[in-house]
């Protein structure tokens, strides 16, 4: 399978980059410069913002994250840009892709290994989820803009959106998993820093442990592939039943999206 991701070279952006290039089954490709996948906007310089702005034309921000991380670490928006902020997180509480939290929160890592933990939450983000009913509506009704969809660093919740993104264009399950699978690469530098940040919380032990949590380890997408197939057998009767992609509106998507 061909998959051509296009890093966009900003020093102080999270796991950024173009969906442009990644074919789907059919043949086509993603057209560069209108779909993006990222972590947060919070340290981006005004250079940064301009280049976004000017360069790559994005138009709309979808923000993943919970209103607390978002307020916590607010994304320095660049001129013109409509910002969404719907929280992904899973609406039962059990588990949370608020990483830091889940960092020094020991209450759940005695329930569950942290492996087990990020499994659980792959499996519940493709279900019920207010976050990817407003990416759906985006992606169907805003004409074609511009996109960049984004969480903390830009892996879990994320992932399953752009996963949505991905088999709605048509793109084949493997492919969608090669795309995942580059976080854990771009990801290197910025869980070093994490780790750096709380080396005074938790001990090296502890610090061992958490490291699942920041992997994106296949078995945690392939979790969620797993449990929409449990459900809805195809990502095509998840992507309609879910999220009411029909082909028509499937369609209209391509038709924005694609070469």
């Amino acid at each position: 399978m061909s998959l051509s991701p296009h890093i966009v070279p900003i020093k102080n952006g999270i796991n950024f980059r173009d969906l442009g290039g990644i074919k789907t089954k059919n043949g086509r490709q993603i057209r560069s410069g209108l779909l993006f996948r990222s972590g947060d906007f919070s340290k981006i310089s005004q250079e940064e913002q301009t280049f976004i702005s000017q360069q790559l034309g994005i138009d709309v921000i979808l923000d993943y994250r919970d209103i607390s991380e978002a307020q916590r670490r607010p994304d320095n928006l660049w001129h013109q840009v409509q910002y969404f902020n719907v929280p992904a997180n899973p609406l039962t509480g059990d588990v949370s892709a608020n990483l830091t939290q889940e960092l020094t929160d020991a209450n759940d890592l005695k329930k569950r290994s942290p492996a087990d933990f990020m499994i659980k939450l792959y499996q519940l983000l493709p279900f019920n989820n207010p976050a990817y009913h407003t990416l759906v509506d985006l992606l169907v009704n805003n004409h074609g803009k511009s996109l960049v969809q984004h969480c903390a660093i830009g892996k879990d919740r994320t992932g399953i959106g752009v996963a949505l993104t991905l088999f709605a264009l048509g793109v084949d399950e493997e492919t969608v998993m090669l795309d995942y699978i580059l976080s854990e690469q771009l990801l290197a530098p910025v869980r070093e820093q994490i780790f750096a940040d709380y080396q005074n919380m938790l001990d090296p032990q502890q610090m061992e442990l958490r490291k699942p949590i920041f992997a994106a380890n296949p078995l945690y997408l392939q979790s969620a592939f797993d449990a929409i197939k449990a459900k809805y057998d195809t990502f095509d009767n998840w992507l309609e039943s879910e999220y009411q992609l029909t082909d028509e509106k499937r369609q209209i998507i391509q038709n924005h999206y694609l070469i």
